[in-house]
């Protein structure tokens, strides 16, 4: 097994410079000097080696980093609060704890994992073009979550066909002049670039034109994001949109609400719809229509797959897609007959 003094040796550094990257004390330390040792380790499979269970008896760490900068609320989230949920139990199965941060910075990652007793790391949101990059950094394993397919473990999901699945079935129902709602600060994520091609996919399958005019950025700030919608909703009659797809069902429910203050009905006089089928869409009145994900299971696919990089276990897939599921309530109304 290779010791600290063998990889300091091998450097030309002290053990207690190698001592000083593993524990995370590198404030003093030059770029040049700590990039060197945090490779030595992952070379020489270090973090590996000293990580069997017959030889350390700290407490066992895993992170789960939620990279998601100006979102604000993170852990009352209802997607991020059930993630966090799962990949804890399934950590607990595997006999290890999670470590849950909202670092703002790679580098506040990166000092977690050259801890001792964490042993790796799960982050959600991280930029699709850094991830190998990062991944490269890191003297332990990193799965990312909604990061989109490179040279790196990523768990994300079939945005694409989810949103092509409900706005094809708005089409069904008659629809013919739908707006899509983004979120402003997410719109370049992997999940918000999925979400908008498989819209654009479905109208352009059913030959229906799709301008600049039909996309509706939402600002992070509620609201900012009231205002968008009440505008829209005072220009509904001129604009004639009979549907509207929104990213989150968070921001559907919101929608309803503000809607109705106009004296604005759904379904009655704009269909909605949205993506998630968490709490927000069971609250919605009307029961919203909307795409089901389920990030319980991306939770415990993260950890399982975060586990066997761990265990040094071979990996067949980077990347895995987890499926979704339209799921119909009262929120769309049938206006097919309309077009006879």
């Amino acid at each position: 097994m290779i010791t600290i003094k063998k990889i300091a040796a091998q450097l030309g550094v002290s053990p207690t410079t190698v001592s000083n990257v593993i524990n995370g004390r590198t404030e003093k330390m030059s770029e040049e000097t700590r990039r060197k040792v945090e490779i030595a380790l992952v070379e020489n499979h270090y973090v590996n080696d000293v990580r069997r269970e017959d030889q350390c008896t700290d407490v066992k760490l895993i992170t789960l980093d939620f990279y998601l900068h100006e979102k604000p609320e993170i852990i009352t989230d209802p997607f991020c609060s059930a993630l966090l949920d799962s990949a804890i139990k399934e950590a607990s199965a595997y006999g290890r704890y999670v470590l849950s941060d909202s670092p703002g910075n790679d580098e506040r990652i990166l000092k977690k994992l050259l801890s001792r007793n964490v042993e790796g790391a799960i982050v959600l949101g991280y930029p699709p073009e850094k991830c190998e990059d990062l991944t490269k950094r890191s003297p332990k394993p990193i799965v990312f979550v909604d990061s989109g397919d490179g040279n790196y473990d990523n768990v994300g999901l079939q945005d694409f066909k989810g949103v092509y699945d409900i706005t094809s079935y708005m089409i069904s129902q008659g629809h013919r002049k739908i707006a899509y709602f983004y979120d402003s600060y997410g719109a370049q994520t992997t999940s918000g670039t999925g979400r908008y091609q498989g819209f654009r996919a479905a109208m352009e399958r059913y030959g229906l034109s799709v301008s600049r005019e039909d996309f509706y950025g939402l600002p992070v700030d509620k609201q900012l994001r009231r205002e968008v919608m009440l505008q829209f909703a005072r220009n509904l009659e001129k604009t004639v949109y009979t549907a509207a797809f929104f990213v989150y069902d968070l921001f559907a429910n919101e929608a309803a609400s503000v809607f109705s203050t106009q004296g604005i009905s759904v379904p009655g006089d704009i269909s909605i719809t949205g993506f998630d089928d968490n709490v927000y869409a069971r609250l919605s009145r009307p029961p919203l229509t909307t795409v089901r994900q389920d990030p319980r299971e991306k939770g415990r696919v993260s950890v399982d797959l975060l586990m066997k990089r761990i265990y040094g276990e071979p990996v067949q897939i980077h990347s895995l897609h987890l499926p979704t599921e339209l799921i119909v309530r009262e929120s769309v109304r049938n206006i097919a007959n309309n077009w006879k």
